[in-house]
């Protein structure tokens, strides 16, 4: 791949540029405490969350289902009686409230003037516009792709169809960076597009691209 040739930088949203492990645990230390539901449940939660956002990402459930099924299966595996479309209603709401970015983010954002920079997220909308505003990032990216207004969601090839015709672009000028391999390497890999897979952990993915472990890796990948 000629590196020459990227000119488009599709950035992932949570995990990649926003803290979203951060911003989920205030929002559900806030959730948790209006309902007086204890701590040590948490987990019973991120299951059934986890299995939502499967099923989103395969096809099989919608975002505005999602919000409440995620509650409803909560609720119903740890025997709580309270109504879940109200749960999801306010949790979004102190999602929106906690912009929280990665260390490093907008000093890395802001190194990338070079590029046009585009972020595309399967969040919920109005959740992902709030922290935007809050983190005062809008400014970085040329567009701003959210699969609830496009209708389809990474990995969907559509989604990256709908990408690259607003962008006016082919797919061997972008290269896709992520911390997921379920939706945006494995998107990039159904769009035929290049891949950075991000993970300051430390793992390596086969299916990308590329593999970096923090924004100067990335960097490194993308000016070398």
């Amino acid at each position: 791949m000629d590196m020459a040739k990227w000119q488009y930088l599709l950035f992932d949203a949570d995990n990649t540029l926003y803290d979203f492990s951060a911003t989920e645990k205030a929002a559900l230390t806030r959730l948790f405490c209006h309902y007086k539901i204890p701590e040590s449940l948490l987990p019973v939660y991120h299951d059934g969350n986890l299995d939502c956002w499967t099923m989103y990402e395969r096809g099989q459930l919608t975002l505005e289902a999602l919000e409440s099924e995620r509650f409803r299966l909560f609720f119903q595996r740890a025997d709580i009686n309270e109504n879940p479309v109200e749960a999801g209603n306010l949790y979004s709401t102190y999602l929106g409230e906690e912009g929280i970015m990665l260390p490093g983010a907008v000093e890395f954002l802001e190194s990338l003037s070079s590029f046009d920079l585009s972020l595309i997220t399967n969040g919920i909308a109005r959740v992902q516009k709030e922290r935007i505003k809050r983190t005062n990032t809008a400014r970085f990216f040329s567009h701003i792709f959210i699969s609830q207004e496009i209708g389809w969601a990474k990995p969907d090839p559509r989604f990256f169809d709908y990408v690259l015709s607003t962008l006016h672009t082919e797919k061997e000028k972008c290269v896709v960076i992520g911390d997921s391999l379920t939706s945006d390497i494995k998107g990039a890999n159904n769009a035929g597009i290049a891949s950075i897979f991000f993970s300051p952990s430390g793992k390596k993915a086969e299916t990308a691209t590329y593999s970096a472990t923090s924004y100067g890796e990335i960097i490194e990948i993308l000016r070398s």
